[in-house]
This record gives structure tokens, C-alpha cells and sequence, in this order.
């Protein structure tokens, strides 16, 4: 396979552009391998010749056969600068490095407008672990970025594993057969199954890192020097997992402890032999961390748990320098200042394998409960640790974690993995949800997120992994920092990615506590069963927005467990969806007999929740066996447990709002035709270079940006003058609109626009009105008037927190003032486009004015239209801080009021985006 042939000097593309680009930093990734292994991507430099040279030499003559189609021992000087100097245009070309060694090339020629050649070269050592396939997806992005759509290749029929790589990335290859040469093509714009390609590929080998992690072979526990101040971490960690049988302490401080729990013993690293081991805890200094990485990695360590900190202080590694050495030595980073991690035994999360995760399930899915001797291990500084149980957990910050691990063994909840990511200078919250996607017993997923590391991949996954069980999630730095979104704002865009926002630490435990106990509530009816009649009249109350006519029923707690069952019996008879159950004994004692009729309820299939002082979350007192085949087996069901009426219904209507997302039909994914992205990324480039620390977009520049996403403005010019004014405005036509330049002034209650301007005299008097406004002089915006529609207010921005937002509102008052607004996190899906249209409380305002003014039903499909167009260009462009449009809810032109750029936030993830599948729409017009 060759894209243009170094044996001859001096050969160039047939397409030139002129000088090369400057080197493209954002196609720099960490990628993971589908043995969960780490590596590198990055273009090409002229430095790295001396090492392609070795790689090329290390190839056997098969391969070199089947790259070159000739043998060549080594590359000539010449043709080796040739392939080293690249113009990262019509020329690229990606290495994969494993440390310092080059073990896969990947490069483009572009050979016309649109096609370019493709070649691969895998080293012979590296075969078999998915390095072409992800070459292939970075290499195809960053040719569609350079406006290539389509690939071409010639491979001999004998290299049927370069063909396989082509045809299982889900392209729609094309093969012709000529001269002794398969030659192949095929368009690399995104189809549906390449997509589905990538997202499993990005699954399997998260999963597959964190599966040497969280369900590892054997496990390294290491101390330094009691000077450290850190050996009582390590110590704790290796005290924790006495019941493991494959933990192997280091270091004297490890000594007696290794000694009470039976664990071999070490004195230091390296040591011959070393116990195999994929997981190991460190808590040393941080600049023995470093040292110490390629030596766990050389014993077989994939995963590192760094419990201690320290980092980034004077004297001290970074956490960057950490990262790298982790990547150069090839392992996963927990931490620093990791709480520790709950394991679960190698063979059950081997046997878990995949659960077809794209697959939305059912609305009463409950997965089967784990098996008996699925016991986890508490590899966490918690004492004692959580038992046993269905819950997926994950948190960051030490502190925090030790609060959570308390909470949830405090709630009965049972963990089935967990993962404390401390400071989070590699492993995510996103990694945690690609592995629990894969557990058959995890029934639902619990997030603590300080903050959210790759968002854009969050949504993603989130959106994936909430198909099939429920993902609660705190996020305790939505309301810090500028410009972040209030907690309304943010729960409604993390719901429309499948995440139930919680507002506090107990509430996301709570709902947890019953999302993973019960199956989801099929509908919205509530059956109230108590003792108490105020009781139920105040749970009746809180719960009218949810049903407003709940089924009441009482029973005499005088009558005991009798009376208990024959109300259960008459309830369990009646529509209902979900049940709350209360009962309150004044002498505060707790009968048995009396709690266990409670739990009759369950015996319909249906959602109960319980209101009983003295008890909360799952407890062994409201406990039910389960039922198999009409026998008890050894696990039970447990009815969730409040102690209050108002914390029973927090709980049911944050899990009641997952299930009506749930139900809701998500659609495909939205991408209008016609976009080019790499004009407006040019755009946004050129304006950082000029301004480094971000800017406003001037007006030809954000007329040009908005054309590059197939959005034309309505004809606009700023005047000096009102002889100008009446002049520009005979030429653009009448009616215009005349706007303030003062962006506070831009909102119409505040009389900086006035708009259907149909005649000079009125021009006049506008110009008049509007420079009063601003202060007596300057200039203002005059604008071709849109026809007759209703004003909206499509947003799109990059928020420090979450990453890409979209949102919608009507403009005006019910945006500005009222904060009427939806909000979605893109990728975008047909659901997500019609429920921020319709989902806004001026909805039916929106959709009976247009009526009215159409005498038809209303159009929408324009407006989403530009909807989608934004939310392509803010999730497709890290540097893009604000945009918004005024748009008419119809077809025709307007303009933004604000395009800001900025400096891409660290661990902008471009180059692990995958693409989306586009759908063929006409550009559309935003209006004013």
C-alpha cells in the first residue's frame, strides 16, 4: 500500500497549497489499545528520522513488502527526509509512539481535490492490538479537517489484515482488483455503523484499562520512607485488602503489617522474583513516583493508585511530568491524592464481558443482582469499607470521598465498584462509566464530580451508559466560577444526557437508593399507604405536580400487621405506578411483623418507597426475599427507607424525571449538511493569533464565520449618520431595524431597538431615539427587517464546568428577564432539538403566534435547523467561548449580538471526538 513512492526522488503531490501549515498541536492524543494499554499520536517531525529509520529496520521483509510493495532494508537519506517533512495539509502523516520508540505510521498524500492515498505501516511486535484501526481515526479526522472526504489504497490481496482494518472501521469500502493490486476506496465522511464503530472501540478499551484496575491480577501495595509522612496510607490500603489473597507489600514500613495479614513481603523494587500484578498503591515521595513507574511497569503493573500529594509544590514533580512518565511507562494514573479504589474479583468482571451498552433498555429493566461470591475488596482508606452491592461510585477529592464512602455504608448501599480519582491527573469520571457499562449487576451509577475532565466525552458516554441504568451525579462546582450555569440550567443539560443532577451529597444517595432497588416507575400515578392521615394529606400535597390525584389509602396501626396486609391487599389491586409508604409509631418501636406487610407491596413489580423515622436508605428491616422460579434464593429485594415525607419525594421525582427521559424517544443524531468547519476553525485561528487572550469577533469576521456553518446574516451597516441611514436603507429595502451599539442597550424594553421601520421620517426620529439612548452621538446598526415571525434567542457557549451548551428562549423579556430557557449538551439529537423548542414555558406562545401569522401550522424545522448549526460549531471548536443568534422562528436572515473566542481550556478533547453522521438539510437564514 503506497501513497506516492519513495523510490522516487523527488516526487510531490500532485495538489499543492502552497507553504505547509504550522504544526498541528490539537492532533496530539493519549489513545488506549484494546488491551487497555497506553500510547501516544502525534504528527510527524523532522527529528524523528533517525527513529523511523529504526522502526523501518525492525519491520520483516513481509511487511516491508507489503508497505513498499519492493524490499527495502533501509530507507535512502533522501526518501527518509522526504517522509519526515510533512505540510500538514496535503501531506500529514501520524506516529504512535510507545515511549520513545515509533511503533505505527500512519500517512495521507493528497493526489487531488477531496482524495488523498493512504498507508499504514504496524510494527511486526504491536500486530493484533487495534493500532491501525486507531490510527485510521485520527488520521481520517484530521483529513476531513484539511477538507479531504474521500481515501483511495493499494493493497496486495496476501495483506488481508490492512483490508480488515478498512472494512471493520464501518466505511463502505469499495474494492477493484487490477494488475495484482486491490485497489480501495472509500468516503470517510461518518456513516451511522462507523460511529457505532468508534463508540464501541472507545468503550472496549476504556473498559479494558479500568478492568486492570478495579478487577486486577494481584495487587503491589508500596511504601517509602516513614519520613514521607505517607507509609500509615499505604499501610491502611494493605490492612483494608486482608481478605485478598494476591496483595504483595513493599517496603519496611509494610513489614508488620504484611506479617498480621499474611501478605508476602518485599523490601523494595526491584526484586527478584516480583509477584505478578496488573494494580499497585503507592505512597512515596512524588519524585520517587516517577522513578518508580517504569519498574511497575516492567513487573506487568498496568494501574497505579497514587495516594499520597505533594505535586506541583516547590521542588516537586507536576502533575503534568506525572502524566507523562505514566504514559511513557505505559499505565493508567488514579490520583494523586487518591482515596482508593473498591476491586471486584478477576473471574466475575471477566465473565461481565459486553453488555451491548448502545442498547437502550426497557423502562422496568432491573439487571440480575451479582452472584454470591461476587465479594469486592475495600481498597480504599475507608474503615469499614462499603459491603458488597450494585452501585457503580466515583468521587475525587480525598476528603470528599471519605464523606461519601461514610454516607453510603451509613445508607446500606451496597458498591459494586468504585473508583476515588483524587486530583484526576488521568483517570476520570468518564473511565468509571465506560467500565460500569460492562457490569451486568451494576443497577445504577453514583458521580461526585468537583468537575468534569473531558466534557464533550462525558455527554457522550453519560448519554450511553443512562440507556440502560440510571447515572446520578452531584456536581459540587456547578455554581463556582464565571459564567458557569445556575443549578436549573445545569440540571436540565445534564438530564437531556441521560444524568440526574442531584443537589447534595445525601439526595444523590437517596435517589440511588431507590433507582437501584426497584424497577423504574412505568408512569406518573402515585398511591399514598399510612397510618397517619396528615401524614398522607402532606405527602399528597408535595407530590401534586407529580400526580395531582394520588390513591390514598389508610390503615389502623392499632389493627397491627392484620390491618397492615389487608390495606396492602386492597392497594396492590388499584392503577398505580409507584407507591410511598408511611408508617409512624409514636412510641418510636418498630414492629417486625407490621414492616414486613409494608413490603408486600413489592410483590406487584412496581416501585415502593417507605417513610419510617428511625430508618434510611436500605436496611435488613424492610427487607424482602426474592423470589425465583416459587422459591426464596439467597438474596432479597429492600424497600428504600426516609426518615421524612420530604426527602422520600426529592428522591421519587429525581428518579421519576430520569424514567420520563427515558421513555422519551432520544431520535438520531443531528448534523446539517453543508458546514465547513475548517474555514471557520480558520477563522477563529486567525483571530487568536492577533489576539492571544481572546476577542469579540468583528462584524465581517462573524459574517464569514456564520457562512462557514451554512448561516446567512440579513444584510446590516453600522451608520454615522442619518442622511447615511436613509441612504443604506433604500438600498437594503424597507422595513429596517435600527440597533444600539451598547450591548446593554440591545434589549428592546430598554429602547435601544426599534424595529419595521417603513419610512425615512420614521428613520429619522428612530436614529434620534436610539443615539439618546446611547448618549447623544455615535454610530448605530441598521438591519434589513425580517418578515413577519416570532424573535428567538438560539445560544451556544463553552461553559467552564460541563464544556458545550446550547440553549433556546423567546427574545425579550422571557429570555433577559424570566430566564425562560432549555438547555442541551451537544451531540444533539433529533429529541434534544424538538424538546428545546417545545420544552420553553412560552412554548405555546411561540407556536400560536406563528399560526396565527402563517395561517398554517407552524414551520419549525428551519429554526432547529440553526440549532443544530450552532451546537455543531460550539462542540466542534474548543476556542469558541459565546455565540448567539437572534433568529426569526422562520427561514429568513438576522444576525448574533456576541461571537467570543478564546484560548482552547486545557484537555480540550478535539482529537477524541469522534464524528457524526450528517443529515441533509438546506442552509438556513437566522433572523432579528
Amino acid at each position: 500500500m503506497e501513497p506516492v513512492d519513495p523510490a522516487r526522488p523527488g516526487s510531490e503531490s500532485p495538489v499543492t497549497r502552497g507553504s505547509a501549515e504550522p504544526y498541528p498541536a490539537h492532533w496530539e492524543a493519549d489513545v488506549l489499545l484494546r488491551d487497555g494499554s497506553t500510547m501516544r499520536i502525534r504528527p510527524i517531525l523532522p527529528s524523528d528520522a533517525d527513529a523511523l529509520q529504526a522502526f523501518h529496520e525492525a519491520q520483516s521483509e513481509e511487511s516491508t513488502y507489503f508497505r513498499f510493495f519492493a524490499p527495502l532494508r533501509s530507507l535512502p537519506p533522501r526518501d527518509l527526509a522526504r517522509l519526515v517533512m510533512v505540510d500538514h495539509t496535503d501531506r500529514v502523516a501520524l506516529v504512535m509512539l510507545s515511549g520513545d520508540r515509533i511503533v505505527a505510521v500512519g500517512r495521507y498524500d493528497r493526489i487531488e481535490a477531496g482524495t488523498a492515498e493512504v498507508a499504514f505501516n504496524v510494527s511486526d511486535a504491536h500486530q493484533g492490538r487495534g493500532l491501525g484501526s486507531v490510527l485510521l481515526e485520527h488520521l481520517a479526522a484530521a483529513a476531513r479537517e484539511r477538507g479531504i472526504d474521500r481515501f483511495v489504497a493499494d493493497v496486495l490481496p496476501s495483506n488481508a489484515r490492512m483490508i480488515r482494518v478498512f472494512s471493520d472501521a464501518g466505511y463502505d469500502v469499495r474494492q477493484r482488483y487490477e494488475d495484482g493490486v486491490i485497489s480501495l476506496e472509500f468516503q470517510i465522511d461518518p456513516t451511522q455503523r462507523s460511529l457505532d464503530v468508534v463508540a464501541s472501540r472507545e468503550q472496549r478499551t476504556d473498559a479494558a484499562s479500568m478492568r486492570a484496575l478495579l478487577a486486577p491480577e494481584g495487587v503491589l501495595v508500596v511504601a517509602g520512607e516513614e519520613s514521607d509522612g505517607q507509609a500509615n496510607l499505604a499501610r491502611r490500603i494493605a490492612a483494608n485488602l486482608a481478605a485478598r489473597g494476591d496483595v504483595t507489600c513493599v517496603g519496611e514500613p509494610l513489614r508488620e503489617v504484611a506479617a498480621e495479614h499474611g501478605h508476602p513481603w518485599l523490601p523494595g523494587l526491584p526484586a527478584e522474583p516480583v509477584p505478578a500484578a496488573t494494580l499497585a498503591y503507592v505512597a512515596i515521595a512524588p519524585g520517587v513516583v516517577l522513578d518508580l513507574l517504569p519498574t511497575l511497569a516492567a513487573a506487568g503493573v498496568r494501574g497505579v493508585v497514587v495516594l499520597g500529594s505533594g505535586f506541583d509544590r516547590d521542588g516537586a514533580p507536576t502533575q503534568v511530568q506525572l502524566v507523562a512518565a505514566a504514559r511513557a511507562a505505559g499505565v493508567r494514573l488514579v490520583g494523586p491524592r487518591s482515596y482508593g479504589l473498591v476491586l471486584r474479583p478477576r473471574d466475575v468482571a471477566d465473565d461481565a464481558g459486553s453488555t451491548g451498552t448502545d442498547q437502550a433498555g426497557t423502562d422496568d429493566d432491573v439487571t440480575a443482582a451479582p452472584p454470591a461470591d461476587a465479594a469486592t475488596a475495600n481498597g480504599t482508606l475507608a474503615h469499614p469499607g462499603p459491603a458488597a452491592g450494585p452501585v457503580a461510585l466515583f468521587s475525587q477529592s480525598a476528603a470528599l470521598s471519605a464523606q461519601l464512602l461514610a454516607a453510603t455504608v451509613a445508607n446500606g448501599i451496597g458498591v459494586a465498584t468504585y473508583v476515588s480519582a483524587g486530583h484526576r491527573a488521568d483517570v476520570s469520571g468518564n473511565d468509571l462509566l465506560q467500565y460500569a457499562s460492562d457490569l451486568p449487576d451494576v443497577r445504577a451509577v453514583a458521580l461526585y464530580l468537583e468537575s468534569l475532565g473531558n466534557p464533550r466525552k462525558f455527554a457522550r458516554v453519560a448519554g450511553r451508559v443512562s440507556s440502560r441504568v440510571p447515572v446520578v451525579a452531584v456536581v459540587g462546582a456547578s455554581q463556582r466560577g464565571e459564567g458557569g450555569l445556575g443549578r436549573a440550567a445545569l440540571e436540565e443539560a445534564m438530564l437531556a444526557a441521560g444524568v440526574i443532577v442531584a443537589p447534595t451529597m445525601q439526595a444523590m444517595l437517596d435517589a440511588v437508593a431507590l433507582a437501584s432497588a426497584a424497577p423504574l416507575p412505568r408512569g406518573r400515578r402515585v398511591a399514598v399507604l399510612g397510618s397517619s392521615i396528615a401524614l398522607i394529606g402532606l405527602a399528597a400535597g408535595q407530590l401534586s405536580h407529580v400526580d395531582p390525584d394520588p390513591i390514598l389509602v389508610t390503615y389502623d396501626a392499632r389493627g397491627g400487621a392484620e390491618a397492615v396486609s389487608a390495606a396492602v391487599e386492597r392497594l396492590s389491586a388499584q392503577e398505580w405506578d409507584v407507591a410511598v409508604v408511611i408508617h409512624v409509631d409514636l412510641l418510636g418501636e418498630l414492629d417486625p411483623a407490621i414492616l414486613s406487610a409494608l413490603t408486600g407491596l413489592t410483590s406487584s413489580g412496581r416501585p415502593v418507597l417507605a417513610v419510617v423515622p428511625g430508618l434510611h436508605g436500605l436496611t435488613p428491616e424492610l427487607a424482602v426475599p426474592r423470589l425465583e422460579g416459587g422459591t426464596t434464593d439467597a438474596g432479597q429485594e429492600v424497600v428504600p427507607a426516609y426518615p421524612s415525607v420530604e426527602e422520600a419525594v426529592a428522591a421519587l421525582e429525581l428518579v421519576l424525571r430520569y424514567a420520563q427521559r427515558r421513555r422519551r424517544d432520544p431520535g438520531s443524531l443531528v448534523e446539517p449538511a453543508e458546514l465547513d468547519l475548517r474555514a471557520a476553525r480558520g477563522i477563529v485561528e486567525d483571530t487568536l493569533a492577533a489576539h492571544p487572550e481572546g476577542a469579540t469577533l468583528e462584524p465581517a469576521q462573524t459574517r464569514a464565520f456564520l457562512a462557514a456553518l451554512g448561516i446567512t446574516m440579513l444584510p446590516s451597516h453600522i451608520v454615522h449618520s442619518t442622511r447615511q441611514a436613509v441612504t443604506l436603507a433604500r438600498e437594503i429595502g424597507w422595513p429596517v431595524a435600527l440597533k444600539s451599539l451598547d450591548p446593554e442597550l440591545r434589549r428592546r424594553s430598554l429602547g435601544g431597538v426599534r424595529l419595521d421601520i417603513t419610512r425615512p421620517l420614521e428613520l429619522v426620529e428612530a436614529m434620534r431615539t436610539v443615539r439618546l439612548r446611547q448618549g447623544g452621538t455615535g454610530p448605530v446598526e441598521l438591519q434589513a427587517m425580517a418578515p413577519l415571525g416570532v424573535a428567538c434567542v438560539v445560544r451556544g457557549w463553552d461553559d467552564p464546568i460541563v464544556g458545550p451548551v446550547v440553549s433556546f428562549g423567546l427574545a425579550g423579556d422571557a429570555t433577559e428577564l424570566l430566564e425562560d430557557a432549555t438547555y442541551a449538551l451537544p451531540p444533539l439529537r433529533s429529541g434534544d432539538v424538538h424538546r428545546l423548542v417545545r420544552g420553553i414555558r412560552a412554548a405555546p406562545r411561540l407556536l400560536s403566534r406563528l399560526a396565527d401569522r402563517l395561517d398554517a401550522e407552524p414551520d419549525l424545522e428551519p429554526l432547529e435547523d440553526v440549532i443544530a448549526r450552532v451546537a455543531e460549531a460550539v462542540e466542534a471548536i474548543p476556542q469558541l467561548r459565546a455565540l448567539r443568534a437572534d433568529a426569526g422562528a422562520r427561514d429568513r436572515g438576522g444576525h448574533p449580538r456576541a461571537l467570543r473566542v478564546g484560548p482552547g481550556r486545557p484537555g480540550d478533547p478535539a482529537r477524541r471526538r469522534p464524528p457524526r453522521p450528517a443529515t441533509r438539510r438546506a442552509v438556513r437564514k437566522v433572523g432579528g
